[in-house]
């Protein structure tokens, strides 16, 4: 008989019939999470219009099915404006409103990357902080116990709970070794700590416009500056890399479904992302990684490479039982190899260009 999955944490959305997706299968989930819909954009995502509940009040009620679960705000911006660190009225605001959504369905904390924003929310003395975690976030980019030591050191700091679970950066989904390693010292340190892996991002191994593409989001979200990332990748950055050798997306640290229990012993759960590209995908992942199991196109479980899933099939069941041992086994370096090459010819073909009809448009 097959062990259960591990259980997932998964994006929240205010829609009625996602949450009551979520409430049939939560067995299969940890936690859900999701960004204030007020106030200054403190989230790690370009805001989209229409994305969200125009009030807390909305999203309060679209969360009353799901009050049993645990739930976090995501408060993960690389940066905010640097006035709003001292504006007590601003950062109290933002507060009020996690106490509200606290009263109503329960908060347990936040997830944050920009220490500056954690320490200023403490020094406002809001009475809701002693009871909020301070979860460290994916972009926190936690690779190593002397980085997850140095953070949990500020933490112990500041008036916030202790962190119950933590995420460590996506590039460890394809070094076990050295996720072994992190996730000894995490245990030594506080054997409760939840270890949670981001499946199901798909972008560069260890990205070198990452930092950038962050700051550019944080940028453009404080309204300094106009946004223009998604234009950005796809002249210059991953999607631009992607097109011209789209084999090379096997060798970004995703986790398939199929290849969760590799990581039992080293984690504890699954973290899936894709708060922004609606309720179909989103059901789509949820389903997939509950069942440890996909038949389709990989990259329509993926949450970044949009243009590359709009050219490219890539069949997950052609990808076969060996692909976690073969692509975590390799050295990444890519100049005298040609794995991902191969198994990318193997399990994949060019999509024919499709109109809709016109029908579909109106």
């Amino acid at each position: 008989m097959n062990a259960p999955v591990m259980k997932l944490s998964v994006p929240f959305i205010p829609d009625e019939g996602y949450a009551r997706f979520l409430a049939r299968h939560a067995s299969n989930l940890s936690s859900i999470y999701f960004p204030l819909p007020s106030g200054p954009i403190t989230d790690a995502r370009v805001r989209i219009a229409h994305d969200l509940a125009s009030e807390t009040q909305d999203l309060c009620t679209s969360l009353s099915s799901l009050k049993a679960m645990d739930k976090y705000i995501l408060m993960n911006t690389r940066f905010i404006p640097p006035n709003v660190y001292a504006d007590d009225t601003t950062l109290s605001g933002i507060l009020d409103d996690i106490a509200l959504l606290d009263n109503s369905v329960g908060i347990k904390g936040i997830v944050f990357s920009d220490m500056y924003l954690l320490r200023a929310l403490d020094q406002t003395g809001h009475e809701i902080i002693p009871r909020l975690e301070a979860i460290p976030g994916i972009n926190a980019m936690l690779d190593s116990p002397e980085k997850f030591f140095s953070f949990f050191d500020m933490l112990a700091l500041l008036r916030f709970k202790k962190p119950a679970r933590i995420v460590p950066d996506r590039a460890l989904n394809r070094n076990p070794e050295t996720l072994a390693t992190l996730s000894k010292a995490i245990k030594a340190y506080d054997p409760d700590i939840r270890i949670e892996l981001l499946a199901n991002e798909g972008c560069i191994y260890q990205c070198p416009f990452k930092l950038s593409h962050d700051a550019h989001i944080a940028l453009s979200n404080t309204g300094l500056a106009r946004e223009g990332t998604f234009q950005m990748n796809k002249n210059l950055g991953c999607q631009a890399y992607f097109d011209v050798q789209p084999h090379v997306f096997l060798k970004s640290p995703f986790i398939r479904p199929e290849d969760i229990h590799h990581y039992r012993g080293l984690a504890d759960g699954i973290k899936l992302c894709g708060r922004t590209r609606g309720v179909g995908f989103l059901e789509r992942c949820v389903s997939a990684y509950a069942k440890g199991n996909f038949n389709g196109n990989l990259l329509d479980l993926m949450d970044t490479p949009e243009t590359l899933a709009q050219q490219w099939h890539i069949d997950n069941s052609r990808l076969g039982s060996r692909f976690f041992t073969t692509l975590t086994a390799c050295t990444k370096m890519c100049k005298t190899c040609k794995i991902c090459y191969e198994m990318f010819n193997k399990a994949s073909w060019k999509k024919e260009i499709t109109f809709k009809p016109y029908k579909e448009f109106k």
